[in-house]
């Protein structure tokens, strides 16, 4: 017979939110058709899914033929985008001068097997799913995932001093009015980096967290191993899987050191630094047991598509001649040291706020809501809740500054992918919360951002533009620094399309609201308003160099369609309104402002500006003229666009 304090712990509102998470997830992931849902691939799933499959099927790491076989019994389209690299034979060689051995490492053939440029350890954990489950195996391993890190927030706001039932909502709201529920649907490391820093901080943070009367007697087996030290080893071990997985991690360990440090617990410190290296260095010397190689990254890495082809397909299509080059062997600093870092550093932070792609306000905002009230309460705050408020911050500069034209994630994630693991760190600050105000607005305007992504996952993942047309969003600043891994730039119809004049600008049309051409005018559609990117060439100069040109003024021409019209013309804090008549032409001259530089890879800076234009009349030329036009689009004015530049 169950005793009475036992049914209470069963039916508590943090128990029972739990169960519901992981039946509704679960029934997701076991009733829906992921390769036929989907369709294809999406950023770096080939190599997640080819590698979770080979250890599940085969038992090892590397990528053979069948491994390519395998994906067309479910992807028609094969591995698109997987990262392979060639492997390296390691030979101890006794020397005798210290330290008495030498690794020699030389390549090894890649005609019958290549390894998987990519962390092992999320298709590691997600194997066994997968072997279970197949495909949806993945999304078995999320449900899991998300039910145990809401338990886990759950867990902790009620030790904080909240309501359970109210910690319950609150725990919901941080987690699905967010972009989290997004990435269930993505096979890729991305929850399960999340639910690694969040249960590390949970462990480290659970008993911090209660009334100094409440810790000193535990109950349960769970409750005293939450209470114990070993919950902080724990968190260090978890913490450095989760930097073997992403390196960018690395400062998440600091606020458990300095907290040990603080309170003079020097061997405490030791021990915690040492759990989270030798995890760190355990798992990459793995990696060179399997492939040669410590860094999964470096060497002789590419990237694979069909337009390419793909090692092992036939003979001719092999990793030398078929792949596109990806090594990271290397810190950039050319770029993280580049002339204009500060001026990119700048604009980068504002977008890392209130970005339309990537901002925190958009897609993290139950998240600010906790770090308000953090805030807010100054007397709820505890000395842990420092370190942890000061490694959001620490954190979010270090992505900044070493990707600072990719922070968000290549392949036109949804929302910040790179920072999402870091998300985590904002439910620790939360003081005790005895009010459901946070959690109503949390809710309510974390909803007007994420609300049709998280509805529909699958579509919002594979079309990560669409949501970024309308409603609220738009209120918001596109990216510049991201240009090249904002959705529209994966539109061949859409970007780079070259304007007028003898050094065209290069146009990006990320909306639905204006007619993108092969080339020169464009026809922006009637009552509405869009957004024009237009990057700025780079002029070859006499000596070799290459100069990035700048722009100093725009020479815009209106042409009116056959009805009244009012146009308006923005760029930078400049603005402009005009009025037209039936088939009128206006010029305008508009300077566009300073500019973005935009530098990715080895390539020279780009200038990037933005132009905003806005009809309030238009007509479809068909049902005006019958029979003489067959142009069925509703168009607004035309516009011819020809910079005129700064002299490099």
């Amino acid at each position: 017979m169950i005793d009475k304090p036992s049914r209470r712990h069963w039916s508590s509102p943090g128990v029972l939110g739990t169960l519901v998470v992981l039946l509704v997830f679960l029934s997701i992931a076991l009733s829906v058709n992921v390769p036929r849902t989907t369709g294809g691939f999406k950023g770096d799933e080939a190599t997640y899914y080819s590698l979770a499959h080979s250890l599940a099927r085969d038992g090892d790491f590397t990528f053979r033929r069948q491994d390519l076989a395998r994906v067309w019994e479910e992807y028609g389209g094969g591995p698109e985008g997987i990262f392979l690299k060639q492997g390296r034979d390691l030979d101890v060689q006794r020397v005798s001068g210290f330290p008495f051995v030498r690794i020699v490492s030389s390549p090894m053939p890649t005609t019958r097997r290549l390894y998987y440029a990519k962390s092992y350890i999320y298709p590691l954990f997600a194997a066994p799913f997968v072997a279970l489950f197949g495909t949806n195996g993945f999304l078995v391993f999320h449900a899991l995932l998300l039910a145990l890190i809401f338990a886990a927030a759950s867990a902790f706001l009620t030790a904080r001093g909240s309501p359970p039932g109210l910690a319950a909502g609150v725990s919901g709201v941080f987690i699905f009015a967010s972009v989290v529920p997004v990435y269930f649907v993505w096979i890729t490391p991305e929850l399960f980096n999340l639910s690694l820093v969040f249960l590390a901080y949970f462990l480290w943070c659970y008993k911090l967290a209660l009334d100094p009367a409440r810790r000193t007697a535990p109950a349960g087996r769970i409750q005293r191993l939450l209470m114990g030290r070993g919950s902080d080893y724990a968190a260090a071990v978890l913490l450095g899987i989760a930097t073997f997985s992403k390196p960018t991690h690395i400062p998440l360990i600091l606020p458990l050191l300095l907290y040990a440090l603080w309170r003079r617990e020097l061997l405490k410190t030791m021990l915690l630094g040492a759990c989270f290296a030798v995890t760190v260095t355990a798992l990459f010397a793995v990696n060179a047991a399997t492939s040669g190689e410590f860094n999964y990254q470096g060497g002789e890495r590419a990237s694979f598509y069909g337009r390419t082809g793909f090692p092992f397909a036939n003979t001719w299509e092999t990793f030398e001649t078929a792949g596109h080059q990806t090594a990271t062997d290397a810190v950039p600093t050319d770029i993280i040291f580049h002339r204009e870092s500060v001026t990119v550093l700048g604009w980068n932070l504002l977008y890392f706020i209130a970005g339309r792609s990537s901002g925190l306000i958009p897609y993290f905002f139950p998240g600010l809501v906790l770090l308000a009230l953090f805030f807010a309460q100054r007397e709820a705050r505890h000395s842990w809740q420092w370190l942890v408020a000061a490694a959001i911050p620490l954190s979010a500069l270090a992505i900044l500054a070493y990707m600072p034209y990719t922070y968000s994630g290549g392949g036109g994630p949804v929302g910040n992918r790179y920072y999402l693991s870091f998300y985590p760190l904002f439910l620790f600050l939360a003081p005790p919360i005895r009010s459901v105000l946070p959690a109503l607005v949390a809710l309510g305007i974390g909803a007007l951002f994420v609300a049709k992504l998280v509805i529909n996952p699958f579509y919002s993942s594979f079309n990560p533009g669409e949501h970024l047309k309308a409603g609220p969003l738009r209120l918001l600043p596109l990216e510049r620094t991201l240009l090249n891994d904002l959705p529209v730039s994966a539109w061949p119809e859409r970007s780079r399309r070259p304007l007028d004049g003898p050094e065209p600008l290069a146009a990006y049309f990320p909306d639905d609201n204006a007619f993108s051409p092969e080339s020169g005018p464009f026809w922006v559609k009637g009552r509405s308003r869009t957004e024009v990117l237009l990057r700025a060439p780079v002029r070859q100069m006499g000596d070799g160099r290459t100069a990035p040109l700048r722009v100093r003024r725009l020479d815009i021409e209106i042409t009116n369609g056959p009805v009244p019209n009012r146009v308006t013309v923005s760029s930078g804090f400049r603005r402009t309104s005009v009025d037209l008549a039936p088939g009128e032409v206006q010029n305008i001259e508009m300077a566009p402002g300073a500019g973005v530089p935009y530098r990715p890879s080895r390539y020279p800076t780009n200038y990037i500006y933005t132009l905003t234009l806005s009809t309030t009349e238009g007509v479809v030329p068909f049902l005006e003229a019958p029979g003489e036009n067959s142009d069925s689009r509703f168009l607004g004015v035309r516009v011819r666009i020809v910079p005129v530049y700064f002299n490099p």
